[in-house]
């Protein structure tokens, strides 16, 4: 796999740069000038290159969010991407009714999204809180879309290199975001102390510690896919030096479910793929990963917390939780009681336990039985099609990145046994363009240098 310069990023950076700058300093007449000259150049790179909007999708989540709207009596924050999704959407529709049509732009995979988003939306009317199942259920249509535009946009094996890459360097940009906001706490010492004694102190404008745990759930297992297959030595240093930033931020969220999700993805990963010729790569990468581990000292606080977990009042709420949700289930076997609206039918009252924090769970309580067969009909296809694709696959490179992509759904699978990962507008967003990579990962060339 080539690397890649600088400029195929360039309008990315100085993107990022300019909000950076404007959130900073919060501006609003700035804000919107710039934003609106310099939207309408992006659109035209967008239209020209698709998958540059696919980027632009990707980066727009780590701007963080814009402000807050007052609705119904809720303030939900506005985020960059919620601005740049729509023309994701505008982008595709033009696209398919005017462009000249590819066998190759279009999978019926998308097709399976279907009757599950129509049976979701259906749910808004049996659902208390009618805002929140159209949020949630908006994060469902947004993994449609991403999925769908990402498979439309991924064209050349150039482009799933940029995209590759840039999984990696979002991975990167969002432990600097964590390691950023540790600095704020009072700096290193300082914060080091009080995420020791406070849970989800690690947190962005669009996410806790527990939710940003998730997004290195798929993007480690692809950084250490990339690890292995690369040739380039500055690409190894690269490569290496950002597992290292990046399981040091998966540490820093004391999450313990995002921690046993990647680890599990991790050996999964290492199960196919340890042979002599990657044996000393491997060597090489676990010792980095221990010693990661071994050096940090959050790492005790959260082998301290997995041995009293069964004692920890998280515990004892989620599974009270978890009774209420079935219970749930029996009362509304049907129909279920709407995308999100758990909290307003338990007995077990917690603000903070509105998701059942457990995907089959929450499918069967919030969409009943018919959404949860739409909905794991299509993930069990979506399974089927990444291991058939695998098994057929004789290129070696190859059959090591579609594992690594393979290895990096099985942590977000893990993790969403015990967090509410799926329904997150953002990762939704990132696990269904990861999942079309792998579709279009076919498309490099491992003939040449690699």
């Amino acid at each position: 796999m080539h690397t890649l310069g600088i400029k195929q990023f360039k309008y990315l950076i100085i993107f990022e740069v300019i909000l950076g700058v404007i959130a900073i300093i919060n501006y609003l007449p700035a804000l919107i000038i710039i934003i609106s000259i310099f939207s309408l150049f992006l659109l035209y790179q967008s239209f020209q290159e698709p998958v540059f909007a696919l980027l632009l999708l990707m980066f727009s989540i780590l701007a963080g969010s814009i402000g807050i709207i007052k609705f119904n009596g809720k303030t939900p924050p506005i985020l960059y991407a919620d601005i740049v999704f729509p023309i994701i959407v505008f982008i595709l529709i033009i696209k398919s009714l005017y462009s000249e049509k590819n066998k190759d732009s279009y999978t019926t995979l998308s097709l399976y999204w279907v009757p599950f988003l129509i049976w979701g939306l259906l749910s808004f009317l049996i659902s208390v809180d009618k805002f929140r199942a159209l949020l949630i259920w908006k994060s469902y249509f947004a993994g449609f879309i991403s999925f769908t535009f990402a498979y439309f946009a991924i064209q050349k094996g150039k482009h799933v290199k940029i995209i590759f890459a840039s999984f990696i360097i979002w991975g990167i940009l969002l432990a600097s975001i964590e390691f950023f906001v540790l600095m704020q706490l009072g700096g290193l010492g300082h914060g080091l102390v009080d995420i020791f004694f406070k849970k989800n102190l690690v947190a962005t404008s669009w996410g806790r510690s527990n939710y940003l745990a998730t997004f290195y759930d798929i993007i480690v297992p692809l950084t250490l896919g990339y690890f292995l297959t690369i040739d380039s030595f500055k690409a190894k240093i690269f490569s290496g030096l950002s597992l290292l930033i990046m399981m040091s931020a998966e540490i820093l969220t004391l999450s313990r479910g995002g921690i046993l999700s990647l680890t599990i993805a991790i050996i999964f990963f290492l199960s196919r793929v340890i042979k002599p010729r990657t044996f000393l790569p491997i060597l090489g990468a676990l010792i980095l990963v221990i010693g990661i581990i071994l050096l940090n000292p959050l790492t005790y606080v959260l082998i301290q917390g997995l041995m009293t977990v069964d004692n920890s009042f998280s515990y004892f709420t989620r599974v009270n939780f978890y009774k209420d949700v079935v219970n749930m289930f029996l009362r509304n076997p049907i129909y279920g009681v709407g995308l999100g609206n758990l909290g307003f039918h338990s007995t077990f009252v917690l603000k903070t336990q509105e998701s059942a924090h457990n995907i089959v769970l929450g499918m069967l309580g919030e969409t009943g039985i018919i959404g949860a067969i739409f909905f794991f009909t299509f993930l069990g296809k979506i399974i089927l099609e990444l291991f058939k694709n695998y098994i057929i696959e004789k290129n070696d490179s190859l059959k090591i990145l579609k594992w690594a992509l393979i290895s990096s759904f099985v942590g977000a699978l893990t993790h969403s046994m015990m967090e509410p990962n799926f329904e997150g507008f953002q990762f939704s967003i990132m696990v269904w363009i990861l999942i079309a990579l792998f579709m279009k990962i076919r498309l490099l060339n491992f003939n040449a240098s690699i």
